[in-house]
């Protein structure tokens, strides 16, 4: 066959890759490898091949990216070896070099092209994104903020996971994944953090390729940037401020600002020995170095700029998100129901407000709002026409520049009662339902037999008048079904008997059920229903 060309080249190209694919068997599955690399542009990474190439022969690298914008696209026609820098280009020999960005990730196909078509190698390359934010020019993570960790790969294939796991001290923090992304925050991050942080992707249970973090955190406050921490109020949370310094002060104080309004939480004076506090605000006893701030628990209208003092100098800022989630409507009668996340101000950076229906830590999106300085209002909301078992579990997550910052849950309940009477337990009703069905089937039962034993006691009559023979009559209940079996296969002097059944069931009569009795299989047989449906 000549050399095609054109699109129709491209497809019976295609066809006999496929073919040669199948016919292979287990030598091309064999070549299979699975490559990973975390992505930072300055680096590459090889896919080694070393065919055997007979002269004459061609070959040609195939590549399908993760993220759907190539599909079978060639990146590299081989005739002879050769170097190149491109981002997808050929390396040493046959094998092919890549830049390591995320989106050069994908499958790559090595094939021989002629004289005959063949796979020679298979290689899936997984791209990492990781990213941890806030961190200054030195690569420390800033004492008391919040740290966000990203972790996101191109691909998640069946049976993979990706998750967050603690090494070293257990510490406060929340995990979400979505789309691809493992994210985790850390609250409150403290001088004495120990352990490292890993990204695990598995393929079936085993463990394929690790990312991991381990916070270089500063040792005072003084002179940080302004932090931005995220609560959600609730009966249960809490939020730590911490304030620390090297050198020993005499007096230290906690204040809260909202609008233009100025309140002193907490304060401790070393010489004096005084101390002031309120409600859920606390301070432990000033030691000249450190003077933490506790709230717990959080409401919303804790929202604000907390400010410490040492000796009437700056030693520490932070503001404060206060996060709230409600809902409303619903049950009895069938009425919608309202998911409603308010955030308690919106300055700065833009924030991102998602609703998620959570199935275990794995999050779909419902929907999000992106809210700025100008946005109307501070709220996202999401009605559900009815409440279903799998739309119990929700949560209002709050993003900034893609990083996760806090999550709020809300557990929706199903209504418990039913217009009859009130049920706390499912098994309650099925009891009741499981009684009166019996009653029903008792009742039915002893009806039948009643006229059963009517009939019987009529046929009996009417026999011996007609044959002056004193026939015994039975007035006992047999099974319809072993009767009818037993009578089917008589042919002598009970022919012309006639049988009434009467047959009680707690549901619909179903065609193709085996146990049904149907009329007409016998026209000297007159065969009664009477269906008791419940």
């Amino acid at each position: 066959m000549g050399e095609c060309r054109g699109s129709m080249g491209v497809t019976l190209l295609w066809i006999l890759l496929w073919i040669s694919r199948y016919c292979q068997g287990l030598s091309a599955e064999q070549l299979s490898k699975k490559i990973f690399f975390v992505e930072k542009t300055s680096n590459r990474v090889t896919l080694p091949v070393s065919p055997a190439v007979p002269k004459g022969t061609a070959h040609q690298w195939i590549w399908t990216s993760h993220d759907g914008r190539h599909s079978n696209t060639s990146v590299a026609q081989i005739t002879s070896p050769m170097n190149r820098q491109d981002p997808i280009s050929q390396g040493t020999g046959y094998d092919l070099s890549i830049q390591t960005i995320f989106e050069n990730a994908g499958e790559f196909v090595f094939m021989q092209t002629k004289p005959d078509v063949a796979v020679l190698a298979r290689f899936e390359v997984f791209s990492f994104v990781f990213k941890v934010t806030p961190i200054d020019r030195v690569n420390q993570v800033y004492l008391g903020s919040d740290v966000s960790v990203r972790c996101e790969v191109s691909s998640l294939p069946e049976g993979a996971t990706l998750q967050w796991e603690r090494e070293g001290d257990p510490t406060s923090n929340t995990t979400l994944f979505y789309n691809n992304t493992a994210h985790m925050v850390i609250h409150t991050v403290d001088q004495n953090y120990r352990g490292r942080s890993n990204c695990n992707f598995r393929l079936n249970g085993e463990l394929l390729f690790t990312v991991y973090t381990k916070l270089n955190v500063q040792t005072h406050t003084y002179r940080r940037p302004l932090i931005h921490l995220f609560r959600e109020s609730s009966n249960s949370s809490e939020v730590n401020l911490i304030c620390r310094y090297i050198s020993t002060y005499r007096r230290a104080e906690w204040t809260v600002t909202k609008s233009t309004t100025s309140v002193t939480l907490t304060s401790y004076n070393t010489e004096s020995l005084d101390k002031v506090g309120r409600d859920r605000f606390s301070s432990p006893p000033f030691d000249g170095y450190d003077f933490p701030l506790h709230v717990s628990p959080v409401t919303f209208e804790d929202g604000g700029m907390f400010t410490c003092f040492f000796d009437g100098h700056i030693f520490g800022s932070v503001k404060l998100t206060t996060i709230r989630v409600s809902e409303s409507g619903g049950p009895p009668g069938g009425q919608p129901v309202v998911l409603r996340c308010e955030v308690s101000e919106v300055s700065g950076d833009p924030v991102t407000l998602a609703w998620m229906r959570m199935e275990g830590s794995r999050g779909l999106l419902v929907k999000q709002d992106i809210l700025t300085e100008s946005h109307p209002n501070r709220t996202l909301s999401v009605t559900l026409p009815s409440l279903c078992r799998d739309q119990l579990h929700w949560q209002c997550v709050v993003f900034t520049e893609g990083m996760l910052r806090a999550t709020a849950s809300l557990t929706l309940t199903l209504p418990t009662n039913t217009p009859m009477f009130s049920m706390t337990d499912d098994n309650h009703l099925q009891t009741v339902i499981i009684v009166a069905c019996t009653a029903m089937v008792v009742v039915g039962v002893l009806v039948g037999a009643l006229v059963f034993y009517l009939k019987r006691k009529k046929t009996a009559v009417t026999t011996l008048t007609l044959t002056q023979k004193n026939d015994p009559v039975y007035g006992n209940i047999t099974d319809p079904q072993r009767d009818q079996e037993s009578q089917g296969g008589q042919t002598g002097e009970d022919e012309n008997e006639e049988v009434h059944y009467s047959e009680f069931a707690s549901c619909e009569p179903r065609l193709g059920d085996p146990n049904r009795v149907t009329a007409g299989s016998n026209q000297e047989r007159a065969v009664i229903y009477s269906p008791l449906n419940i």
